[in-house]
């Protein structure tokens, strides 16, 4: 996992069995994987902010706005779990 992409080209890691992604790609596979434990895990997350305190929304445009967009994405389905 990398934000630094360019630097990891797929024929050099494809190699070695590698995939580079970004951290957002991969914490949208996690959540798609096992919603079951991911949306918890980021509810228990979400609920410990108190200084401000986030709504599930608020959280979802926080996290868009810090470039997660695909996690965003992922978690569209699981908002009212939140």
């Amino acid at each position: 996992m990398t934000e630094n992409l360019k630097h990891f080209p797929e024929n050099l890691t494809s190699k070695f069995g590698i995939n580079a992604i970004s951290a957002d790609a991969f914490i949208a596979d996690t959540i798609t994987l096992a919603p079951e434990r991911a949306v918890p895990a980021i509810k228990r997350m979400r609920e410990r902010l108190r200084d401000p305190a986030k709504t599930a929304d608020l959280l979802l445009i926080d996290m868009e706005a810090a470039g997660l967009i695909e996690t965003v994405d992922a978690l569209r389905a699981h908002r009212l779990s939140l």
